[in-house]
C-alpha cells in the first residue's frame, strides 16, 4: 500500500492553486468570515438601538454590502502589509508562499486593486454617508502603508507604532454604523464612539499576543513584546489591555441595558485570559505563549458575538 506525498505549492502551478495556498496561509477566509459576522453584526445591531431602539435587528442589503467591503479592506490591508514588510519577512520568513515567489507582489496588487473597486462600489450603492465612512478609514489604511511618513522612528518606538495602526479599528466600527443607519460617522452616539474603542483595544490585545515568546522561542533581529517589554511584563500587558476592554464593554452594556447573562459571559472570558496569564507566568514555554495569542483571537470573535447574541434576545429579529 502506497500513501500519497502533499508536494508544496510551486510557481509553474496553476494560478488558483497558487492562489488558494496564499490565502489559506496568510488570509484564510473561514477565520476571517467568521470574524467579519461576529464584528460586522454587534457593531450593526448596536448602532440600530441606539438609533431605532424600537426596531428589531435584521440583515439587509446594506448589511451584506458592509460585511463584503469590510472583507475586502482586510485583504487590502494584508496587501499592504506584505508591500511594506516584504524585505523583513524575506529575511525571517523565506518559507512563506510570497517570498518563495509561488504569488508576487504584483499579482496582489492586481487583487488589491480589485478589492478596493468593489469596496468603492459597495459604499457609493450604501450612500454618501457610507462613502464619507469608507473614505476616512482608506485615508486611514494609506498612511499605514506609508508609516505615517514617519517609519524608521516608529519602529524605534514599538507600542506607538502598534498604537498608530490600531486607530483603524474605531474607524472601521463608524464605517459599519453608516451602513446599518445611512447616517455619517460624526452622528454616533457616544455609546458607539465607546463601543468603537473596545474595538481597538481588543485588537490590541491580539497584537500583542501574539508578538509574545518564550525566550528560547526570541528570533535575533526580529522584534517582539516580548523582547522589548520583558516576557512577563509583555504578558502583563495582554492582562491590562484584557481589563479596559472588559471594563469599557460593561459599560456599553450597562447604557444599553443588557441583561445578568451578558456581564457573566463577559467575565468568564476575563477569567480565561487571567488562567492563560498565569498558566504562561508559571509555565513559560512555546505552548503557553501560543494560548495567549490563541485565546486572544478566539476572545476577539466570542465578545463581538456576545453582544450581537444579547441585543437580538433583547429587541427581537426580522428575517
Amino acid at each position: 500500500m502506497t500513501t500519497s506525498v502533499a508536494h508544496p505549492v510551486v510557481r509553474s502551478d496553476p494560478y488558483a492553486t497558487r492562489l488558494r495556498a496564499y490565502l489559506r496561509e496568510r488570509f484564510p477566509l473561514f477565520g476571517h468570515v467568521l470574524l467579519i459576522i461576529s464584528y460586522f453584526s454587534s457593531n450593526q445591531f448596536l448602532a440600530k438601538v441606539l438609533t431605532h431602539p424600537d426596531e428589531p435587528m435584521q440583515y439587509t442589503a446594506r448589511s451584506a454590502y458592509g460585511a463584503l467591503t469590510l472583507l475586502f479592506f482586510f485583504f487590502h490591508l494584508r496587501v499592504f502589509d506584505e508591500h511594506k514588510d516584504f524585505a523583513e519577512d524575506s529575511r525571517f520568513h523565506p518559507q512563506r508562499v510570497l517570498q518563495r515567489g509561488v504569488i508576487t507582489l504584483a499579482e496582489l496588487r492586481v487583487l488589491a486593486a480589485i478589492a478596493i473597486v468593489l469596496e468603492v462600489v459597495f459604499a457609493a450603492l450604501s450612500g454618501p454617508a457610507v462613502l464619507i465612512a469608507w473614505s476616512a478609514a482608506f485615508v486611514f489604511s494609506l498612511l499605514m502603508l506609508k508609516e505615517f511618513f514617519a517609519g524608521e522612528w516608529l519602529k524605534r518606538h514599538f507600542l506607538v507604532y502598534a498604537t498608530s495602526h490600531m486607530l483603524l479599528m474605531p474607524l472601521l466600527s463608524l464605517m459599519i454604523f453608516s451602513f446599518a443607519t445611512r447616517l455619517a460617522p460624526w452622528r454616533a452616539p457616544p455609546v458607539f464612539w465607546l463601543y468603537a474603542f473596545v474595538g481597538f483595544f481588543v485588537t490590541f490585545n491580539v497584537e500583542v499576543s501574539r508578538k509574545i515568546r518564550a525566550p528560547e522561542d526570541e528570533i535575533e533581529g526580529l522584534d517582539s513584546y516580548s523582547k522589548i517589554f520583558g516576557t512577563y511584563g509583555a504578558a502583563w500587558i495582554v492582562l491590562g489591555l484584557r481589563l479596559v476592554d472588559t471594563t469599557l464593554v460593561s459599560i456599553v452594556g450597562y447604557n444599553i441595558g443588557v441583561s445578568v447573562w451578558f456581564y457573566v459571559a463577559v467575565l468568564l472570558l476575563f477569567v480565561i485570559t487571567l488562567g492563560t496569564f498565569l498558566r504562561f507566568r508559571t509555565h513559560t514555554t512555546t505552548r503557553t505563549a501560543k494560548a495567549l495569542e490563541r485565546n486572544a483571537g478566539i476572545y476577539l470573535i466570542a465578545f463581538d458575538l456576545i453582544l450581537a447574541i444579547e441585543l437580538i434576545r433583547m429587541h427581537g429579529f426580522r428575517a
